[in-house]
């Protein structure tokens, strides 16, 4: 039986893909042994989950440390801009950087990412930072057949994996993790054999974004999303009352985002609108973002407000107080089981940008991005603003059903429409078949498409 070793590295990879069961159909064809960095060079640790409490077979452990990932920042940050400059993604993704940056420190990279110097910076850094000795003395000790890296295409392992695996001859395969990734990232040491896509949109992103060759890229699907090809076994009542909603009422979903913004405002002036008949007579449903952190300045407890028609989802009130309680925002391991079935009951989402927006859209169901200008002007606001301008998320709002408000003014008419809209199955069955782009749900499912293309890769050896 041929050898796969799966390298993990960071606690939303657990969630997608060991919690999503991606590598089922691996395991049957393979002798897969998991790999996950155990990083005792720091607190910041990416693996906070219990390794044991996941029930994996064979399990290794590296020691890869935060100082080394931190060092290949420079040259990942050059690439991104190298790789995107002169497309339409460049001005957001340059902006992006300086956020989390500077703009200093961004035009600096902007230099070094110029046709020339950036070849000779490159080279530079692959010279003086090499590879990690003990990671390919793992490698070379288990001597796999292939080498399969679920990722957000930044971190510990990608630019230590693919140049070892490149000398070696050993076929490496890279699956995305999240929406933004094609878009955002860069690979930057080498290109692995294949890259596992979600579906068109990504394939496109990665070919234009990140300069991947096509022939190089796979449609798998997402592989947390793939337990949204079947419905759910609850019917309506079933469904309100795990969520504790009121019966014959359309829910509303608000769906909060990772980089917060004031988010209890925006529960108030849809509390208000309600209350006041500005807005048909429905429920809104809250769910925090599971790595929202803290509340932002001027943000009110939830718990502190006495909502007659808002309510929090109950599976997220605990991570909710956590924060509140202790400061603690670890990633918190929100089940898709959980959402699938909050998707089947609402009917449509409001949020300011969050990808249950693309979620709602493949269950084919309306949504808002709602984005006032008090909430833009804020430090959280302009970091979503500079992700609004971002060509992942712009493809979106081209989506039948999906509109823009931006204003508290407008968000009454434009909650109105949406509830309207959800009661249309022409309208619905147009933002499905909009958001099949997204992520492949069809035929084969994703444990199947990544044994069969691992296999696959492995009888043709390098590709």
């Amino acid at each position: 039986m041929p050898k796969a070793l799966v390298f993990i590295d960071h606690d939303m990879i657990v969630r997608h893909f060991v919690l999503a069961d991606a590598f089922r159909e691996l395991e049957r064809a393979f002798d897969v042994t998991y790999v996950f960095n155990d990083d005792i060079s720091t607190d910041k640790t990416w693996i906070n989950v219990d390794v044991e409490s996941l029930g994996l077979g064979r399990v290794l452990t590296t020691n890869v440390p935060r100082k080394r990932m931190g060092s290949w920042y420079k040259l990942y940050a050059i690439s991104v801009l190298n790789a995107q400059r002169g497309t339409a993604n460049y001005r957001g993704r340059r902006e992006r950087m300086a956020d989390i940056n500077g703009w200093l420190r961004t035009i600096y990279y902007e230099l070094l990412s110029l046709p020339g110097i950036f070849q000779f910076t490159r080279r530079k850094f692959l010279r003086e930072l090499g590879t990690y000795a003990p990671l390919e003395a793992l490698i070379d000790a288990e001597a796999p057949d292939i080498v399969i890296h679920p990722s957000i295409l930044t971190g510990y392992y990608i630019n230590e994996l693919l140049p070892i695996c490149k000398t070696r001859g050993i076929p490496t395969l890279v699956l995305m993790n999240a929406w933004d990734n094609p878009s955002q990232k860069a690979i930057t040491t080498a290109l692995p054999d294949k890259l596992g896509v979600w579906g068109t949109q990504t394939r496109d992103h990665a070919i234009e974004f990140m300069r991947m060759p096509p022939e190089q890229i796979e449609i798998l699907g997402a592989a947390q999303f793939d337990l949204y090809r079947t419905p759910v076994s609850e019917n309506d009542d079933e469904l309100r009352a795990m969520f504790k909603v009121p019966n014959g009422k359309p829910i509303l979903l608000y769906g909060g985002v990772s980089k917060s913004i004031n988010e209890t405002r925006h529960l108030r002036l849809l509390e208000d609108a309600i209350e006041s008949g500005a807005i048909q007579d429905c429920h809104v449903l809250y769910r925090p973002h599971p790595w929202r952190g803290g509340l932002v300045e001027g943000e009110e407890n939830f718990f502190d407000i006495d909502f007659k028609h808002v309510s929090m989802d109950p599976h997220m009130t605990r991570y909710y107080q956590r924060i509140l309680d202790t400061g603690d925002d670890n990633f918190d391991m929100a089940e898709y089981e959980v959402t699938k079935k909050l998707l089947t009951l609402i009917a449509g989402t409001v949020s300011s940008m969050s990808t249950i927006q693309l979620e709602t859209a493949l269950f084919g169901k309306p949504s808002i991005s709602f984005m006032p200008g008090p909430d833009m002007a804020t430090k959280y606001g302009k970091s979503t603003a500079i992700g609004f301008r971002l060509m992942h998320f712009r493809g979106l709002w081209e989506c039948p059903g999906v509109e823009i408000c931006d204003s508290d003014a407008g968000l009454a008419d434009a909650i109105n429409k949406l509830l309207d809209q959800s009661h249309d199955p022409d309208m619905r069955r147009t933002i499905h078949d909009y958001a099949r782009q997204y992520a492949e749900l069809e035929g084969p499912t994703y444990a199947e498409r990544l044994r069969d293309l691992s296999r696959d890769m492995v009888q043709r050896g390098q590709i």
